[in-house]
């Protein structure tokens, strides 16, 4: 990481819940350098823009070397965080009781839910929609509870296409939005719905009994989540790396890697998690930092660069990352899926209805737009 500006490097520093004194120390010296005088501007922007802001402000706080004002604003990103998640989270708790109340079990998956339980504070991880895992089964009576709760779907597509070609249906009311999920991968893997169901664990959460994922499953899920969303924010990282830190003497490695190689992850899992040792010195296991990854330090590079600098056109950065895939195969077709879509994917890319017939004209046109396109397609 020695090619990052100051504030970068500020950031990978400080990104970390219990950062060790060495690193706030190297911190301390980067703020104090008057050879590189940081830009508080640019060191808030890149914090808030990669939502990490409100843990940057937890270990600035101890370090007493930053203007009032720029610490102030960092204290209020914090505070805003806080706010959003108590709301958050109690509308969490409230959809989850809604649904076991008909005797659905429903699995929250991060958001405010991983603030409190990972990071042991609702200020320190910023939710935004309030994710939750159900049964395929139990999708239609979910929506009947939460359209009785004043939940609307968003929805303005075929409903098929949703099923067939995605993972989740979005609801939303006032200020909420509630994700309910089928599944927690799509497109580049091909994961059954049961498989996340597997060796839940029970814990208390806010008055209610809440079931989790087994922490070998929500460290997949969390990877695919991250190399989905094209490796940024950084918020994704910090989330799986603090994951990993909390449950370091649970983790059974070798099933995770057992269930990574069944389901054609394992390569983008070894990587994942080099790169957060190498990031920010996450409890990996030393065999799993030494396994050797074809093009780690460029896909590093291009990573690491592309969390503090506009990205242009992601969807191509998006391509180049499924050289991450386990094979050459699962490559091929990744990316004829991509350039040559079903039916009712090419509808979900572009917002067409079920009965649109433009649907031919995006069908010999979406290679071309796949490479044109400025925003993620």
């Amino acid at each position: 990481m020695t090619d990052l500006l100051t504030e970068g490097k500020l950031i990978l520093f400080l990104s970390r819940l219990n950062p060790s004194s060495e690193v706030m120390e190297q911190a301390k010296n980067l703020l104090k350098d008057k050879s590189r005088p940081v830009d508080y501007f640019r060191l808030l922007k890149l914090a808030l823009s990669n939502e990490v802001a409100p843990i940057l402000y937890k270990n600035l706080n101890g370090l007493n070397v930053i203007p009032d004002d720029v610490r102030d604003r960092f204290r209020n990103a914090y505070l805003h965080t806080i706010k959003n998640n108590i709301l958050n989270s109690r509308e969490m708790v409230n959809v989850l009781t809604l649904l076991r109340n008909k005797s659905i079990e429903a699995v929250p998956l991060k958001g405010s839910f991983a603030s409190d339980v990972v990071f042991g504070n609702l200020g320190y991880y910023p939710a935004i929609d309030i994710d939750i895992l159900v049964k395929p089964s139990d999708i239609r009576l979910s929506e009947d509870i939460l359209s009785g709760a004043g939940y609307t779907k968003n929805i303005g597509i075929s409903e098929d296409d949703l099923l067939s070609s995605h993972y989740h249906f979005i609801y939303q009311k006032g200020g909420h939005t509630v994700e309910v999920h089928w599944n927690l991968v799509k497109r580049y893997f091909d994961i059954p719905p049961d498989f996340w169901w597997e060796d839940m664990r029970k814990i208390e959460h806010e008055g209610i009994e809440a079931t989790m994922l087994s922490i070998e499953r929500y460290i997949m899920y969390l990877v695919f989540r991250l190399f989905d969303h094209g490796f940024r924010p950084l918020k994704f990282f910090v989330l799986i790396s603090e994951t990993v830190n909390k449950y370091s003497k649970e983790i059974d490695w070798d099933k995770l890697f057992l269930f990574s190689k069944e389901y054609r992850m394992e390569r983008l899992v070894s990587f994942t998690l080099k790169l957060l040792n190498n990031m920010f010195d996450t409890k990996i296991p030393d065999d799993i930092i030494e396994r050797r990854t074809a093009g780690y330090n460029v896909f590093k590079k291009l990573i690491v660069k592309g969390l503090f600098q506009d990205v242009k056109r992601p969807h191509l950065r998006m391509l180049l990352y499924t050289f991450l895939l386990d094979s050459p195969f699962d490559l091929t077709k990744v990316i004829s899926k991509r350039f040559f879509p079903n039916a009712g994917e090419l509808r979900l890319r572009y917002g067409l209805p079920e009965s649109s017939k433009k649907i031919y004209a995006y069908y010999v046109l979406n290679p071309l737009l796949v490479l044109l396109k400025k925003n993620k397609a």
